[in-house]
């Protein structure tokens, strides 16, 4: 009986474990070895944005530059099992599958296109994969009861305003107006357009509302959507310093001063938090995808 014990103790799956599985460490290392592969093309090749504006091909160098530090940070986060270390991970993923996909579909293709292609996936899947394996039961609702009223309106605010910018320059164009620049390659539709109508601004949405709504589980999701947003503004705002040192001026786009605002504000909501969380360390994640 006792070694029937031991053996049955021994192969129950633990609750909890550990937030990075071998499988997650593994697509953590793909990803900030793309993520390099990616950053040394640009940095060595000829012409590796050929078709595009010098200013934009610069301001994609400089985030590739930017990615790398990600990349860095993603992989001393492998080696941490903190819910907080996930929360940011997953941020840091979400970021990166935003920028390739953009890579992906909005440049024209070059050599390594089959790099942001693993990018893509890989960074998407890990993200998706960690995402849903938090378990809602071990993140207990905020006693800051005014930063999740305020950062829930703070989300909603920011998803209708960028909505509305891009809407500004689509919906004249739908009614016959001018087509709206900067076009995607070829005249297609600007990639940040279709990614932000179709995922991203509805998700920024969808978990504003559920911290108004007092969801436990929505303050996880928040601290990600605001990693995920210090990152992408930031690496923005890289690639218009870069610009501006090369150049001496910059032309900024309309969505420019919401996004420097946003960033700065980001910084410090994200770090309240952080801070304000307090996960079960020992459940907050499920065994397995579809563990209870």
């Amino acid at each position: 009986m006792k070694m029937i014990s031991e053996t049955n103790a021994s192969t129950a799956p633990r609750r909890g474990g550990p937030a990075l599985p071998s499988q997650s460490r593994a697509s953590t290392l793909v990803v900030a070895m793309g993520i390099v592969a990616s950053s040394l093309y640009a940095l060595v090749a000829d012409d590796p944005y050929r078709g595009l504006a010098h200013e934009t091909a610069l301001a994609a160098v400089a985030q590739d530059v930017f990615s790398v530090v990600v990349a860095a940070v993603l992989l001393i986060l492998a080696r941490r099992t903190s819910a907080r270390a996930h929360l940011i991970r997953l941020g840091l993923l979400a970021y990166v599958a935003y920028s390739y996909t953009i890579y992906l579909i909005g440049v024209p293709m070059n050599r390594i296109f089959l790099i942001y292609v693993v990018l893509v996936i890989t960074s998407g899947a890990s993200f998706l994969y960690g995402l849903l394996r938090l378990r809602p039961t071990a993140w207990p609702r905020v006693a800051n009861r005014r930063l999740e009223r305020g950062t829930g309106w703070m989300l909603l605010v920011v998803a209708g305003l960028f909505a509305g910018l891009w809407l500004s320059a689509l919906l004249p164009f739908a009614l016959g107006g001018v087509a709206p620049r900067p076009p995607g390659p070829g005249g297609v539709a600007y990639p940040v357009y279709i990614l932000d109508l179709v995922v991203v601004l509805p998700c920024i949405a969808a978990v504003g509302r559920l911290l108004l709504l007092h969801r436990p589980i929505a303050g996880p999701l928040a601290t990600v959507a605001l990693i995920k947003m210090v990152t992408l503004f930031a690496a923005l705002w890289t690639g218009v310093a870069v610009t501006f040192i090369d150049h001496g001026q910059v032309t900024l786009n309309a969505d420019a001063g919401p996004s420097l605002l946003l960033l700065l504000i980001s910084v410090v909501v994200a770090g309240k938090w952080l801070r304000s969380l307090s996960p079960d360390e020992g459940t907050y994640i499920r065994p397995t995808l579809w563990g209870s």
